[in-house]
């Protein structure tokens, strides 16, 4: 579910930052094993990578070490640079330890003189296998074992706290003391809802004395509508939504029912596959509900234009552009838009893996510029002005002006009864 889907990444996140300091703060002592991202990776980007990268251009003697299989052949001047397991049959240990000053690498005039102490990291790599790892953002997640630390005073109430706890007890500081209650409750609300707690609540809770009050309140604030208010926020803007079209004149767009949409998923704790299924393509499920189809209002979040001169193809190749950059963004949590012009060379993103993904949306209705121009005519849009909207639309009800009608009903009948 949403909830469940987006909350272990902020967890994955801290571990991954704890990891980050505890590797960073264990400097003094030899890890056991070298890994590739921690310890040789920083290395081969600041002084291998420039002639010896991604960067075809600038590649020396055919020479590639940040992909394993191409460190792995035998270069050009027939040597082998990498030899798994074997660091005196290395061409990069021979010339990383040389005294030549024409061998030696990297080479003098590039001013990137390795350490010996990295030059011995290096080494140990090879004779441990040469073991290549992705970047991080491309491997899949590994949950580390918690710290078996406990305290008392401090029960772990969290598998965070396990780790702040470690480092805490590393550096010989105890835990701070739980903080009052109206200060919790109000961080839990600013937290879930964006808003904080009233007088009443806070009293409420400081009253409650019984030992899952904490938890209760949780369940108060998650429970409350402006909860998928507060998580919405993030995703309307990775989702680029707007209620105005931002070319030339910036005209409105009648697109707060996508809004509500998103708001009502987090707080009905949707499934995520579902979450995604309904934006991307909710309208090609067996009897869409008018719901599915609002969702699908994702697809056209998108800068339009109706400004006299355009051309539509041009626009309708910006509309999809657009459309890849916000979809990987979202969902792939990567950026695409490099890709539009020529391969990235810092991941494996092609040029054809971005227009592979436009054309996945190619049938999306849409016009390139939304008004009927006699130099570009289209009987679709005839007589559209300023003040259309953007079609295509469809007409859904509005719970707000529902409950505005039922409230102005109700005011009606007791006013005829008076």
């Amino acid at each position: 579910m949403i909830r469940q889907h987006l909350l272990p990444l902020c967890v994955s996140a801290s571990f991954g930052l704890l990891a980050f300091i505890a590797g960073a703060t264990g400097a003094e002592t030899q890890p056991d094993k070298v890994h590739f991202n921690r310890d040789i990776r920083p290395i081969f980007s600041d002084t291998c990578f420039h002639c010896h990268g991604f960067d075809a251009k600038a590649r020396k003697a055919g020479l590639r070490l940040d992909i394993r299989e191409e460190a792995l052949k035998k270069t050009e001047n027939d040597v082998y640079p990498i030899v798994p397991g074997k660091p005196e049959e290395s061409e990069i240990i021979t010339r990383l330890f040389t005294t030549d000053k024409d061998d030696i690498m990297p080479p003098i005039k590039a001013h990137k003189e390795i350490p010996p102490a990295q030059k011995e990291i290096i080494k140990r790599w090879v004779a441990e296998g040469a073991v290549y790892e992705p970047h991080w953002a491309y491997a899949p997640l590994n949950k580390p074992p918690v710290p078996a630390i406990g305290n008392g005073q401090s029960p772990i109430a969290n598998p965070i706290d396990g780790f702040i706890r470690e480092k805490l007890a590393e550096k010989k500081i105890e835990p701070s003391p739980e903080a009052p209650k109206a200060r919790l409750l109000r961080r839990l609300s600013l937290d879930l809802t964006g808003l904080p707690p009233t007088a009443e609540e806070v009293a409420a809770f400081v009253a409650d004395e019984t030992p899952n009050a904490y938890e209760k309140q949780v369940d108060r604030l998650l429970a409350s509508p402006r909860f998928g208010e507060r998580m919405a926020v993030w995703w309307l803007d990775v989702a680029r939504f707007t209620d105005t079209v931002g070319f030339h004149g910036d005209q409105n767009q009648r697109i707060f029912p996508y809004r509500d949409y998103v708001i009502n998923a987090f707080n009905s704790n949707k499934h995520f596959d579902q979450f995604t299924i309904e934006q991307l393509a909710g309208d090609l499920l067996p009897n869409p509900t008018p719901e599915q189809i609002v969702a699908t209002g994702y697809n056209r979040l998108n800068m339009m234009t109706r400004e006299g001169g355009a051309q539509p193809n041009e626009y309708l190749a910006k509309y999809g552009a657009e459309r890849v950059r916000s979809v990987a963004a979202a969902w792939f949590g990567s950026t695409f838009g490099c890709a539009e012009c020529h391969d990235h060379k810092f991941d494996p993103i092609k040029t054809r893996d971005f227009y592979e993904l436009k054309s996945f949306f190619a049938d999306v209705k849409q016009w390139g510029v939304y008004s009927d121009y006699g130099y570009t005519k289209n009987n679709e849009l005839a007589g559209f002005t300023n003040d259309y909207p953007f079609p295509p639309e469809i007409q859904v009800e509005s719970p707000y002006l529902q409950a505005e009608k039922q409230k102005a009903q109700t005011e009606l009948d007791a006013h005829l009864r008076a």
